[in-house]
């Protein structure tokens, strides 16, 4: 069980179709790496050096408005992008700008905007729609009953409960989260960092024998397989779902592995022990810190990230702090 060592030379060059894993058509179209680009207002329109061909028409688009310039950083090589300079109350009203961020989330994975203020639960729920329909349903607890705008509130003192495993949201729903968006309302002056892994990455490290013999299996998820039920609290009816080991991503083509420690608990048809040195091979390489990028939380900082194709954790290192975040969660597809 090994993983190339020259992955970082195939993730900065064109990426090559993975012919060791079942090739499909909808393989052929991988994510490009990051690369530095500055959005330019020019007149009504924009101007960049970088470009998608996804038009999102399946989508609704705001209605068109003076499209707002922006500045995009990659934040590493791996991952993650931050866009400065810019009001998302603007992209909300502007369809050009609008589909300039999904350019960049579809290419970036994890989008950081700074300096968000006063962003009401209407403006959270607009933003969260520019990429899809919102759900109204749990972050873990798959519990009855919690608003599309869900808040986290951690007091001082208290440690936090989930979150803080290697994870990707709530797969073990059978149409898992297309992604989700974390506001910060209320802050620690330090620490409880967000850190993001590619899962497309991941896979890319994998011999081509580890890979392909991943590539036909399905993995079985499990809501509790690390949280305990809440006698008093009414569930929702799944417990178990599978998916895909191997997930093709609905807009861009490119396979990643759909596996993590928080929800996975074994492949089908193979027994949780013998599923255990596989699974611990491949959650061991998402702990690789040139897989991942790491965003620090500023107040009324937003956090978007694709959860088709990223795992995140969340880092507990201050507990003497409040903080407060609001979170919404975008409704995705059957992983295939």
């Amino acid at each position: 069980m090994r993983a190339s060592s020259s992955f970082l030379l195939r993730h900065h060059s064109s990426r090559r179709s993975l012919h060791h894993i079942r090739t499909t058509a909808s393989m052929l179209s991988p994510r490009r790496p990051p690369t530095p680009y500055r959005v330019e207002q020019v007149g009504s329109s924009f101007s960049s050096s970088s470009s998608s061909s996804s038009s999102f028409s399946s989508m609704p688009s705001p209605a068109p408005a003076a499209s707002p310039s922006f500045d995009l950083r990659p934040l590493t090589g791996a991952l993650g992008a931050e866009l400065t300079n810019l009001d998302l109350r603007t992209v909300i009203r502007s369809t050009e700008a609008a589909n300039k961020v999904r350019q960049a989330f579809q290419k970036h994975a994890v989008l950081v905007f700074r300096n968000q203020a006063g962003l009401s639960e209407t403006d959270l729920l607009a933003i969260a729609e520019l990429f899809g329909e919102v759900e109204a349903r749990p972050v873990v607890k798959a519990q009855y009953g919690l608003p599309k705008v869900h808040e986290l509130v951690r007091e001082p003192g208290k440690l936090g409960h989930y979150g803080e495993v290697w994870h990707q949201d709530c797969s073990y729903m059978r149409h898992p989260p297309l992604g989700a968006l974390l506001y910060g309302v209320e802050v620690p002056t330090f620490g409880n960092d967000t850190v993001f892994c590619s899962m497309e990455l991941v896979l890319q490290t994998l011999s081509p024998a580890f890979a392909a013999m991943l590539a036909p299996l399905r993995a079985v998820h499990s809501a509790f397989k690390m949280v305990e039920k809440d006698p008093t609290a009414t569930y929702l009816d799944y417990d178990n779902v599978d998916h895909p080991v191997i997930r093709t991503h609905p807009e861009t083509g490119a396979p990643s592995l759909f596996v993590n420690p928080f929800f996975t608990k074994h492949f089908v048809g193979i027994t949780e022990e013998e599923s255990r040195p596989i699974l611990q091979h491949v959650f061991k390489i998402m702990t690789r810190s040139e897989l991942q990028c790491r965003v620090r939380w500023e107040k009324d900082t937003l956090v978007l990230w694709d959860n088709r194709s990223v795992a995140h954790q969340a880092i507990r290192d201050n507990t003497r702090e409040r903080r407060v975040m609001r979170r919404v969660e975008i409704r995705g597809d059957l992983p295939r």
